[in-house]
């Protein structure tokens, strides 16, 4: 490849966004992985037959390295193509130990990069991996840019176990072809995910569990109506149950999550009185939950429920539960028993339109969402998520209407503006969304996504650095804001500031809190670096 076509690919941004669509490509099955290099080296069809001039092969295999030094460079590449058309006729009729003697010969009159590569090629038809390497490894010192020996060295360190090597190899391929090379971009993704599922199994294993940003647990708290039962035992007894599970609750109204849930486990192991175990029972298995251990929620919120059976709220968060985990079918089933004990009860039908939702299921999810309006007009987000769901059944001037009546009815609430903003924004139109989120950012500027969502909208109008300050800003607000790491991560990839745009991505993988999101992260982190290394091996100019 020449210097000009180096520069040229590096030069084309559309590679630059590979890092952040990649993760969402299907992976094939890993049982048609292995196709050795055969599935890139095609030989030439037979040779015709010699002609009167041609030398004969004994001739030249006789040939000294003395003799072979003092011939022409036009001599020496005919004998060599000699042994290659011949290495080639052998490499088809799969007798590869003939094959790679006359690739060797070839070798011996043409230090060629294809003729390693194809000697190369036999000795993974024969499992010889560390032979692959070597051959492979001097084609690319003779052509650093030649892909096919690049990708026949990536199936060997795969089976060699050097799964980031091979990750490496694949990366080069698909930059250097253009992205055009399907078979090295499936491959590229099924070892990146690989790596990643790996490498997560064993950072979860070490990974202290940790609450996600306080946007995150105070929305999810938001999303449930006042409880009837949440008075707050007043016993002053430093040793009782009923005392911790108290100072538990003043926590979580504090927003100490990590105290709230210490104490909460405190007030069970001391024992709760009757009227509060339940209570207790179902905090702790929420806060779990928010901490990424949906087991121990899942338990904790069954326990609940035996010792009340008629507290509604441990039923649907035990059914949000089961659709996090992809259990739709036993999700809807407990929503169904809530309905039973509580037909009244609007959170259940809130709550089970987000599962439809969630789903996909937009009609359904409306329809549940103007139940649980019927039955409480008083909830903002039943709103908010109605007007989101007409708008994604495309009912978009029934959204708008319900907006507009969302935001005159709560004035006062970030949210209404922000999500209307939002689809706003969807509709292309930039100015009123923009107002939007201006308006959500004055009423709760601890609130990170309306800064977000605005500086989206300054990206797209190349407003780069403002859109960057934007993220940092709702980062200020949130510091463990997943959404804001990520699109810092992104913008400054864009920029071809790769080691800032690396820092945002590793600081994804501390905010992870699941074994899924630290494999996401962790695709992030090692797609980035990749293509890091890629730009070092390959500068501008070189």
């Amino acid at each position: 490849m020449s210097r000009i076509y180096v520069r040229n690919y590096i030069d084309n941004r559309d590679w630059k966004f590979y890092v952040a669509i990649v993760l969402g490509i299907t992976l094939a099955g890993t049982s048609a992985a292995f196709l050795i290099c055969n599935q890139f080296y095609h030989p030439p069809p037979p040779p015709s037959p010699p002609t009167r001039d041609e030398v004969p092969l004994s001739a030249y295999e006789s040939m000294t390295d003395a003799i072979i030094s003092v011939m022409t460079p036009e001599q020496r590449l005919s004998a060599a193509n000699v042994f290659k058309t011949k290495g080639n006729l052998a490499f088809n009729n799969k007798d590869y130990a003939e094959a790679i003697r006359l690739y060797t010969q070839a070798i011996r009159f043409q230090s060629n990069a294809s003729f390693y590569a194809s000697r190369a090629a036999c000795y993974a038809n024969m499992e010889l991996y560390d032979k692959v390497l070597e051959d492979c490894s001097t084609a690319l010192l003779l052509n650093p840019t030649f892909t096919k020996a690049l990708y026949c060295r990536a199936q060997a360190l795969e089976k060699k176990g050097d799964l980031s090597e091979a990750l490496f190899d694949y990366t080069c391929v698909c930059i250097l072809e253009g992205f055009k090379n399907e078979n090295a971009a499936l491959e590229r993704e099924r070892i990146l995910k690989r790596v990643s599922e790996e490498k997560a199994k064993q950072l979860i294993k070490i990974k202290q569990p940790r609450f996600p940003s306080a946007t995150f647990v105070s929305a999810y708290f938001d999303c449930f109506r006042p409880d009837s039962n949440m008075d707050i035992p007043s016993s002053t007894d430093t040793v009782n149950g009923d005392a911790y599970y108290a100072k538990a609750r003043r926590a979580l109204a504090e927003k100490k999550y990590e105290e709230a849930f210490q104490d909460c486990q405190k007030a069970i192991v001391l024992g709760c009185s009757e009227k509060y175990v339940a209570l207790a029972l179902n905090l702790k298995g929420t806060l779990a939950f928010l901490k990424g251990d949906a087991n121990t929620a899942l338990t904790c919120l069954h326990q609940s429920i035996q010792l009340d059976p008629t507290y509604i709220q441990s039923y649907i968060k035990r059914a949000s539960i089961l659709m996090e985990l992809g259990d739709t079918e036993d999700a809807l089933q407990v929503f169904e028993k809530a309905i039973e004990l509580s037909p009244m009860e609007p959170d259940i039908y809130y709550h089970r339109g987000q599962v439809y939702y969630i789903s996909g299921d937009y009609k359904q999810a409306i329809l549940d969402y103007e139940k649980s309006l019927m039955l409480d007009p008083s909830f903002v987000y039943a709103y908010i998520q109605l007007a989101v769901a007409q708008y994604k059944l495309g009912m978009v001037s029934n959204s708008i209407q319900t907006f507009e009546q969302t935001i005159k009815k709560f004035s006062q609430s970030s949210d209404s503006y922000n999500y209307y903003g939002e689809v706003l924004a969807d509709k292309g139109d930039l100015i009123r969304a923009t107002d939007m989120f201006n308006k959500a950012m004055s009423l709760n500027p601890n609130h990170p996504l309306p800064y977000i969502n605005k500086a989206m909208i300054k990206y797209q109008s190349y407003q780069i650095e403002e859109a960057v300050n934007l993220c940092k800003s709702a980062l200020e607000a949130d510091p463990a804001c997943d959404a804001a790491v990520a699109s810092l991560a992104q913008m400054y990839l864009d920029q071809d500031r790769y080691t800032e745009a690396l820092k945002y991505y590793e600081k994804a993988i501390d905010l992870a809190r699941t074994e899924k999101e630290l494999r996401i992260a962790i695709s992030f982190v090692e797609a980035t670096r990749m293509q890091i290394r890629f730009l070092n091996k390959y500068p501008k100019g070189e």
